[in-house]
């Protein structure tokens, strides 16, 4: 019974996290569509605000996903149902998809930085359109690199947790999924990062002052996407512990997939916030939004007051 409760209370609180940065990223989605609606940008600004409303619009439906499995779990501990079906393994497949393509935006915004300094002379690069078809491509081409984890029957329904994904005992499955989902992104960033500062290093004598301050400033942007995208790995080094103590003891900790959903929910909260107030250009649009919404009562207020003296 303690065990119950103490897996129903953990539940519970991954969804109100998982509720909160879904409602985050719901609404800075919708701010920055309609911001790019009604507000004629210049090409980079334009650039930066589509890569930010990506990462949030895959946030929003991964924080849904991640919902569903709790809902899942917490029906299946109070009326013990069972979810097993190729709907749930498809969603643990998705689940995978999703995350993995969050961390691969961040390289997208990284990508973006480093054209504009080291290729700047290449004018297809420049286009703003190239990073609006960058990532559906990109999401297909993740959802095909972990098609194996389907045709391996890899993602399977964990009837103690009621729902799917791939067994912390499956070796092959778990280097699988953090190979591609967090390796591979990491280590483009960091190649990226590496590139950026070898190139402002080698012609920091052959440039104009301006030009350096302006390659020095997206220096700093790619440094601060490289230690976001660390700072969510190392939010799962509770998840690793787990793993290290599960090869050590040969014995999986009882409320292993519960501390993991939550130490995802916390990421993804902590990944909505991280990036609105250190990208310029959303916390423009959450502050001009913020604005808005306390001088239009204010208005109101004396409006209707101006019309009770008449």
């Amino acid at each position: 019974m303690v065990t119950s409760n103490i897996g129903f209370i953990l539940n519970f609180i991954t969804i109100v996290v998982n509720v909160i940065s879904c409602f985050i990223s719901f609404l800075i989605v919708l701010g920055t569509v309609h911001h790019l609606s009604k507000n004629r940008l210049n090409k980079d600004d334009k650039i930066t605000i589509i890569l930010a409303a990506n990462i949030y619009s895959l946030i929003f439906f991964y924080t849904i996903i991640l919902i569903s499995f709790n809902i899942q779990a917490i029906l299946g501990e109070l009326y013990a149902q069972d979810f097993n079906s190729w709907w749930c393994i498809f969603l643990g497949y998705l689940a995978a998809v999703f995350l993995s393509t969050i961390y691969w935006s961040f390289a997208n915004q990284a990508f973006f930085r480093l054209c504009r300094i080291v290729y700047s002379t290449i004018q297809w690069f420049q286009y703003y359109w190239l990073y609006i078809i960058i990532p559906p491509i990109e999401f297909i081409i993740l959802c095909l690199l972990f098609c194996p984890l389907l045709l391996w029957h890899d993602i399977v329904y964990i009837s103690t947790e009621y729902y799917c994904n791939v067994r912390n005992r499956n070796i092959r499955g778990v280097i699988w999924l953090l190979s591609v989902g967090y390796g591979g992104p990491l280590l483009f960033l960091l190649v990226i990062y590496i590139r950026i500062a070898q190139y402002i290093y080698q012609r920091r004598n052959t440039q104009t002052l301006i030009v350096r301050r302006r390659q020095q400033r997206e220096l700093i942007v790619v440094r601060r996407i490289f230690i976001t995208v660390t700072f969510l790995i190392i939010l799962q080094i509770p998840r690793t512990i787990l793993f290290i103590m599960l090869f050590i003891t040969g014995d999986e900790y009882t409320y292993f997939a519960r501390v993991e959903w939550l130490f995802l929910g916390l990421s993804m909260i902590g990944l909505s916030l991280s990036m609105a107030f250190s990208t310029p250009q959303l916390k423009k649009i959450i502050m001009q939004t913020w604005h808005f919404n306390r001088i239009k009562p204010a208005n109101a207020l004396t409006a209707a007051v101006r019309t009770a003296h008449l």
